[in-house]
């Protein structure tokens, strides 16, 4: 299963700069296909590498936030495979560490996407606060503890 595709990618990359991107000619007119798949294809293994051994792989459905993560990675390597543009938009640069960061914190526990095999919002491990009405009667009042 893709986490990612190419029309995911043309809505965080404008057309003619996904060309440029993924083409060496300069006068290219059409996205070079192969060179999308194979970054796409790295970025999905780079997050498969942080979620192997808490989630099964590969993640089927995939979960919306996993596939938006994939797409910044991809993103990124597209801006990156250019030799000549040694500076990456600041917009690229920050939306691939900020999708790092997330997906250590999905790695380290710090967040969950679910069980993506099931639909039912599986519980979450922590502390769990109970409120239960006050007992009535059968203790005595605490006023007279101290003589008991």
């Amino acid at each position: 299963m893709r986490y990612c595709t190419l029309a995911d990618l043309l809505l965080a990359i404008p057309r003619q700069t996904l060309v440029w991107l993924s083409n060496e000619d300069g006068q290219a007119v059409d996205i070079n296909e192969a060179v999308v798949e194979d970054t796409v294809r790295q970025a999905e293994e780079l997050a498969d590498a942080h979620l192997r051994g808490r989630y099964t792989l590969p993640l089927d459905p995939v979960p919306t936030v996993i596939k938006d993560l994939v797409v910044q990675l991809a993103r990124h390597a597209l801006y990156a495979r250019r030799p000549e543009g040694s500076g990456l938009p600041e917009a690229v640069v920050q939306t691939y560490k900020a999708s790092l960061r997330l997906l250590e914190s999905i790695r380290d526990g710090k967040l969950t996407i679910g069980n993506p095999a099931t639909s039912t919002p599986q519980p979450e491990p922590g502390a769990y606060k109970v409120r239960a009405p006050r007992r009535r009667g059968s203790l005595p009042d605490s006023s007279t503890w101290g003589s008991i």
